[in-house]
C-alpha cells in the first residue's frame, strides 16, 4: 500500500490484514518495534480512517485496533 503513509504505518496494516485485532504490544511484539512507534503509526492510521480502536468491555483501559471495512477506509483516501 502507498498511500503516503510511514514505513512504520504500512507495517501496522499488514500485520492487522494477516492477524485481525491487536493490541498495541502484541503489534509491537509481531513487528519489533517500540511501543511508541507502534503509538504514533495507530495514530496516522486512525486519523487517516483505516484502523479502529475497540474498547474491551471488561476492562476500558486495554485497547484493540483492527482495520476499519475496505468500503470506510476509501471515503478517507
Amino acid at each position: 500500500m502507498h498511500f503516503a503513509l510511514p514505513e512504520s504505518a504500512e507495517k501496522v496494516l499488514e500485520i492487522l490484514e494477516a492477524s485481525g485485532a491487536l493490541s498495541s504490544r502484541e503489534l509491537s511484539l509481531k513487528s519489533r518495534m517500540p511501543e511508541r512507534t507502534i503509538r504514533y503509526a495507530l495514530r496516522i492510521l486512525k486519523e487517516k480512517g483505516f484502523v479502529e480502536e475497540i474498547y474491551l468491555l471488561g476492562d476500558t483501559r486495554k485497547r484493540r485496533y483492527k482495520l476499519k471495512a475496505a468500503r470506510d477506509a476509501l471515503c478517507f483516501v
